[in-house]
């Protein structure tokens, strides 16, 4: 008989021989005589020495370490969605392999679920020895049932990181999937998984150490301001396409404070592509007239406010930094796109 595990930890591995043996040794360490729990390691195609070690824990760990390899590289949401499928604990979580598990974590989410038994747990990560980044504003260490709160907060907080979230496996079960192709994953799924929930529990402690590694893909949005990724960006535009509506059915009525956070998240990001767009060297008059609009109407389609609306809400909650940056490219984004039509009236 297969043995019962509580907990699936997934690990999609994709040329990270530097940092994987860190991060099993950090899961391993908290194992300790526990046999419920079990890792499931899907090597992308590493062409590093990542598949060599993983091989390597398997041989040493055989009761509760899985590799499984794909045979040509996928991307991670392909990785993702396979370790979903293998996976065979009660609870899943994922974490990336260049990052590791804090000491203690599992022993307090093995007493979190033993307590509560919630569907879905968020906890908190390090990027520093000293600083703690939040997942989550609301309640914290008590099981929470308010879903529509649990959306806010998570929003509020904007980290939609898969790796802060364990959630019961049967929560995958006709989805969310990963978007295979895609990037900006996590903010493509997680919000779903957060609407399965009928329960949650936030623990308001740090149970990961995050590193910010060059390849990675916020990394390569950010690193180069002169560079505009347009099929990156197109991808974090319509992240959100159909979320408004699916929570809204789950939520059943739509709720101020969750259209208010959905619609801020969005308009934070579309800032950000503006200014990237702005000031990359792809951003010549023609490309700015056209491009920036374009985003524009990509990222109201999956708000439940509109973003001159949601200026107004801005001012009147006193958030005037957010209302400036936004009003400012709104009007880059409009100023332009009438230039477009003028030019194109012009040469017609």
């Amino acid at each position: 008989m297969a043995p019962t595990f509580w907990l699936s930890v997934l690990l999609p591995v994709y040329n990270v021989e530097r940092y994987l043996a860190g991060c099993l040794d950090s899961v391993l360490g908290q194992i300790g005589d526990d046999n419920g729990v079990q890792i499931v390691i899907v090597d992308d195609a590493s062409t590093d020495k990542s598949r060599a070690i993983a091989e390597a824990f398997r041989r040493q760990y055989p009761h509760c370490i899985k590799v499984l390899y794909h045979s040509v590289n996928q991307g991670v949401s392909a990785a993702r969605n396979r370790l979903v499928d293998e996976a065979d604990g009660e609870h899943i979580w994922f974490v990336d392999p260049d990052d590791y598990m804090l000491v203690g974590a599992l022993r307090q989410l093995h007493t979190i679920l033993d307590t509560y038994n919630p569907d879905l747990i968020l906890c908190d990560y390090r990027k520093s020895r000293f600083a703690i980044t939040r997942s989550f504003f609301g309640p914290c260490k008590q099981l929470s049932r308010d879903v529509g709160q649990l959306v806010c907060g998570v929003f509020k907080s904007r980290k939609m990181y898969c790796w802060l979230k364990i959630s019961r496996r049967s929560l995958w079960i006709d989805g969310p999937r990963f978007p295979e192709g895609r990037v900006f994953e996590d903010i493509a799924t997680m919000p779903w998984l957060l609407l399965k929930a009928q329960n949650y529990y936030y623990a308001h402690s740090a149970w990961i150490f995050y590193r910010r590694r060059a390849g990675s893909i916020m990394d390569s949005v950010k690193r180069k301001s002169w560079v505009f990724d347009a099929r990156k960006h197109e991808d974090l535009a319509l992240a959100l396409s159909g979320f408004q509506e699916v929570m809204d059915e789950a939520l059943g009525r739509t709720l101020p404070s969750a259209a208010f956070y959905v619609s801020d998240f969005c308009a934070q990001e579309f800032v950000k592509t503006g200014f990237r767009f702005a000031r990359s060297g792809a951003a010549t008059d023609g490309n700015l007239k056209v491009g920036l609009h374009h985003y524009l109407e990509q990222f109201e389609k999956c708000v439940p406010i509109n973003f001159e609306q949601l200026a107004v809400q801005y001012l009147k909650r006193l958030r005037l930094l957010r209302y400036v940056f936004l009003k400012y490219t709104l009007n880059l984004a409009n100023r332009s796109q009438t230039s477009a039509l003028n030019d194109t009236g012009s040469a017609a």
